[in-house]
């Protein structure tokens, strides 16, 4: 039966199985230079729950306070199916250290959705079966099987081409995609991941997808296709199929007003085009720019909310998201940032920014320790931008000693590969920004200009 222990020691000695002193910080936290956290407080622990007679197995998982008796769930009608009752389950855990809901909101439509489709069965079961144990990582026999039932599954209903551009069969493969960095199996495979999705998504008819579960769906399995795409550029969605969307959007209802919370502009459709701008940023660098200082604005307001009372008001799983959003608008401004300061690095406006924006998502990974791990897993791109990025030597050791500590969350993400590949992007950016400066400087010569004069 899976567990949290009992001690009282801070997470990060925990987590690394080392002896905590309980100082406030530890003297292993101070050292390393992390954020001390957890000292004193009460583990979670899940716990087995009875199933009905007759289940196939009595997995089921549940939320307990390790110091107390076990809490049960109360759900108001219990569905005969086990899958199904287990799908809720892990649907009422909702403190935001083991919240599903992290992966998508249309989550919590899926459990009336089961029964009908065999691939989006099996991957639900390898999920719910593996959600008690991705933090230990002591996976048991049984999960790795149904994660391997499942890829079957899959593997079959891709053979149907009705099935395999149903909502059903693209939900299936972004479960199975979650379920295994979880239970941590070779990465090699993830990027498999999102360009089967891409190719499905550019199959699928679009108008079939109505307002709600679907469309969300298409909305939230689009991001993993351009994170995945800002790494390999032939990862894209057509900008036709961005276009459909936009059409479609419009025609859904409007989101609930928030006045007095500020949001930020950045969408999924904003966000389709930065594997453009990455890769090839010479041909955008009036978008970059505007986009860059949008999210400049965005972040300012973000900042001075989260020092508000209203703020403070908020449930914490919503003071959680609003901080993660802070944390991702700084990280993808520091993204273009760094892209702009690539060919203009005497600007130091941007060196300045570049150096704010770097201590936010430091001090973003550090806000976000107690809600490890479901709740902080957007920390890790974070700080991989921000190592990229950085050219100062402190906050570069004390960004690896954070991608250090969160990688035992999700050891599949091989954060040093990322690093190292996104730094040569930049170097690329540099030398062509140079190249292009010295061009300028040449022709300028050539007119019997001097170089560095504005031309009236």
């Amino acid at each position: 039966m899976p567990g949290v222990p009992t001690s009282r020691g801070c997470d990060g000695c925990r987590k690394s199985k080392k002896k905590c002193d309980e100082l406030q910080p530890c003297s292993r936290c101070a050292k390393r230079q992390i954020v001390c956290q957890g000292s004193g407080q009460r583990r979670y622990k899940f716990q087995s729950l009875q199933v009905p007679k007759g289940a196939p197995d009595k997995l089921m998982p549940v939320v307990s306070v390790s110091t107390q008796q076990p809490v049960r769930l109360h759900i108001s009608h219990v569905p005969n199916d086990t899958l199904t009752l287990m799908f809720v389950n892990s649907l009422e855990i909702r403190d935001v250290r083991y919240d599903i809901a992290y992966y998508g909101s249309f989550l919590r439509d899926l459990p009336r959705r089961l029964g009908s489709s065999p691939a989006l069965d099996a991957a639900s079961m390898a999920l719910v079966s593996a959600h008690p144990y991705f933090q230990t990582k002591d996976i048991p026999p049984m999960v790795l099987s149904r994660f391997g039932k499942a890829l079957r599954t899959l593997r079959d209903c891709l053979n149907d081409s009705k099935e395999a551009r149903s909502p059903k069969t693209l939900c299936a493969i972004y479960l199975i995609a979650i379920c295994q960095g979880w239970i941590g199996k070779s990465g090699k495979q993830r990027s498999t991941h999102s360009e089967a999705i891409m190719h499905l998504l550019k199959a699928v008819d679009l108008n079939q997808y109505e307002a709600g579960f679907p469309r969300d769906l298409i909305l939230t399995l689009c991001v993993p296709v351009i994170l995945e795409g800002i790494r390999d550029p032939l990862i894209q969605l057509p900008r036709a199929f961005w276009e459909h969307m936009v059409v479609l959007l419009h025609q859904d209802p409007p989101p609930p007003p928030y006045n007095a919370i500020p949001r930020p502009h950045l969408t999924v459709l904003e966000l389709s085009r930065f594997p453009e701008y990455l890769h090839n940023p010479h041909l955008h660098l009036p978008e970059i720019t505007s986009t860059y200082k949008e999210l400049q604005n965005d972040s300012q307001k973000m900042f001075i909310f989260m020092g508000q009372d209203l703020m403070a008001m908020l449930p914490d799983i919503l003071q959680s998201r609003y901080r993660a959003a802070y944390t991702l608008v700084a990280a993808v401004a520091l993204l273009l940032n760094t892209i702009l300061r690539s060919f203009d690095p005497s600007d130091t406006t941007l060196t300045q920014e570049s150096a704010l924006f770097t201590q936010s998502v430091i001090e973003g990974a550090d806000r976000a320790s107690c809600d490890r791990p479901l709740g902080a897993a957007y920390i890790l791109p974070c700080l991989i931008i921000a190592m990229a990025a950085s050219d100062n030597k402190q906050q570069a050791a004390q960004i690896e000693g954070r991608l250090i500590d969160y990688q035992s969350d999700f050891k599949t993400l091989e954060w040093r590969n990322c690093v190292a590949w996104l730094r040569s992007v930049f170097e690329n950016h540099r030398m062509f920004g140079r190249l292009v400066k010295t061009d300028l400087d040449i022709d300028i010569s050539e007119l019997g200009v001097p170089g560095g004069c504005a031309m009236m």
